[in-house]
């Protein structure tokens, strides 16, 4: 089978460093190590999109530690958490930094947002996280254009075309 020559990778509320998200998501104690770990995945030619909150506190120290292991082009589409600067975030390692992207890939328009977007017909599919594994919350307007990513059942970046079923 023939590689892609560019791969999209997803990943979104990685949270490194925030203990509580052990109680709050159930994520086993080493999950900041896993994740850390589980960006060998992913190589030069490909391109990471994060969809938000990187961490909680420590900017300088997890941004560091997590970009430290990756070649790629990284995205980061900021968070609720994320509350530095774009400059600031582009100074430690970013390549683009924003708060919702929108591309024509695989035939669709995709919206990368945290949180979901509500529909206004300016997009074929949201992807996005916020919610972990806690699945949509009842205030959201949501419908079959949106797909949730979150990590907590492993912890490692999702290829795009997986996502929307390509």
């Amino acid at each position: 089978m023939r590689r892609e020559r560019i791969r999209y990778w997803i990943l979104t509320d990685t949270h490194l460093g925030h203990d509580n998200m052990i109680e709050y998501c159930r994520r086993p104690e080493d999950f900041s190590e896993r994740i850390l770990k589980n960006l060998k995945f992913i190589e030069p030619e490909d391109i990471l999109i994060h969809l938000g909150d990187i961490c909680i506190r420590r900017d300088a120290y997890w941004n560091n530690l997590f970009l430290s292991n990756l070649q790629c082009r990284k995205w980061l589409i900021k968070g609720n958490h994320d509350r530095k600067s774009n400059t600031w975030y582009l100074e430690h390692g970013w390549d683009v930094v924003a708060c919702r992207l929108d591309m024509q890939m695989y035939g669709y328009h995709i919206a990368f947002s945290h949180q979901p977007l509500s529909d206004d017909d300016s997009f074929d599919l949201n992807i996005h996280g916020h919610h972990h594994n806690t699945l949509h919350h009842p205030e959201d307007d949501v419908n079959d254009k949106h797909k949730l990513v979150f990590i907590e059942h492993e912890y490692k970046p999702i290829m795009l075309k997986h996502i929307i079923g390509k």
